[in-house]
C-alpha cells in the first residue's frame, strides 16, 4: 500500500480488519479452503514505489478442497503467500497450482457505515417500464452500502486477471454486512456504459450499477481534495455475502504531517454468517 499519511494509516487499518474477518470466515467453511495472497502493509513515503501500469493483486484465494490433493492441502496450511517468489506461481513453476486451482480471488473493501441502517439500503433499480413512465434527467446512486471501485483500481485489477486466469470479486464489508460483485459485471457495465449513442443514465437507473466522479478529502495534504472516477454497484445488484456479527467499534488517534489530531473508528472482532448464494458465487466463477 502506498504510504499516505496517518489519514490513510487509519483508514487502511480497518480495511486490513476486514480482509482478516473474511479470511478466518472463510476459514471456518470446511469444504474451502482460503489463503492470503495480495500483500497488505503501509510503507514509509520513502519506501513507496507506485506504478499505475502494474496489475494490482486481490487479497484473497479462494480453493474447493475436493479440487487439492492432500500434498496440495498441506502446503496450502502456511496460509499466507503474500510474499511468495510470484515466479513460483506461474506456469512451470512449482507452485503453479495455487493459481491453476484457486476458484476465485477476492479484492476486499471496507467502510464504517451501520449498512442496514443508511437510508437507501432497499433501493431498487428501476424496471424498464417503469423507466419509460418517468425517465430522469441524473444518475445518482443511492446512500446504501455500496461496493465502490475506483477506475484506476478496475485497469489494474483487469491486468492482473488476464494474466493469471484467476476470476476476481469484489467484496465490500460493513459493521453488519456485505456485498460482492464480480470484476466481470462491473466491466460489463462499464463496456455498454462506453458505447456510442448509450443512454447513461437509464443504464445507471436500470441496472444499478453507477459511474461517477467522486472527491476524495486528503487530511495529511493540508484539506487537498483529489478527483476519481469510481463505479459503484448498488446492494440491489450485488450478492450479499452474509450477516457481519459481534464487531467491536473503537476510535484510534493519531497526528497527522501538518500535526493535527486525526481521529478514526477502529474495528475488531466479529464474524461472518454467510449466505448460500454467496458460497456459491466463489465456487462457480471459474467454470
Amino acid at each position: 500500500m502506498a504510504g499516505r499519511g496517518i489519514d490513510f494509516e487509519h483508514k487502511f487499518n480497518t480495511s486490513r480488519w476486514a480482509e482478516d474477518l473474511l479470511l478466518k470466515s472463510l476459514r471456518a467453511e470446511t469444504k474451502l479452503v482460503a489463503i492470503r495472497f495480495g500483500l497488505s502493509k503501509v510503507k514509509a513515503a520513502h519506501e513507496v514505489k507506485y506504478d499505475k501500469s502494474l496489475g494490482k493483486e486481490p487479497d484473497l484465494f479462494i480453493y474447493k478442497a475436493s479440487d487439492l490433493t492432500k500434498p496440495e492441502q498441506k502446503i496450502l496450511e502456511t496460509g499466507d503467500f503474500s510474499e511468495e517468489i510470484r515466479d513460483k506461481l506461474k506456469r512451470g513453476g512449482e507452485l503453479h497450482f495455487i493459481m491453476a486451482k484457486a476458484c476465485a480471488a477476492i479484492e476486499v473493501e471496507f467502510s464504517p457505515y451501520k449498512a442496514r441502517e443508511m437510508k437507501g439500503r432497499f433501493w431498487k433499480p428501476k424496471t424498464a417500464e417503469q423507466w419509460e413512465h418517468r425517465p430522469l434527467k441524473n444518475a445518482n446512486p443511492p446512500i446504501a452500502p455500496n461496493i465502490w471501485v475506483k477506475e484506476e483500481d478496475l485497469s489494474r485489477l483487469n491486468g492482473w486477471e488476464k494474466e493469471f486466469g484467476v476470476p476476481i470479486l469484489i467484496a465490500h464489508l460493513f459493521d453488519q454486512e456485505g456485498f460482492a460483485v464480480a470484476l466481470k459485471a462491473v466491466n460489463d457495465f462499464n463496456n455498454k456504459f462506453s458505447e456510442v449513442g448509450c443512454d447513461q443514465v437509464r443504464l445507471q437507473m436500470t441496472t444499478g450499477i453507477f459511474k461517477k466522479n467522486q472527491t476524495y478529502d486528503r487530511i495529511d495534504a493540508q484539506g487537498a481534495r483529489e478527483q476519481k472516477i469510481v463505479f459503484v454497484t448498488t446492494p440491489a445488484t450485488a450478492t450479499k455475502i452474509g450477516n457481519v456479527k459481534d464487531v467491536e467499534v473503537a476510535a484510534q488517534l493519531g497526528v497527522s504531517s501538518s500535526k493535527k489530531y486525526v481521529t478514526h473508528s477502529i474495528f475488531s472482532a466479529g464474524h461472518i454468517v454467510f449466505t448460500p448464494e454467496f458460497l456459491s458465487m466463489l465456487t462457480s466463477m471459474r467454470g
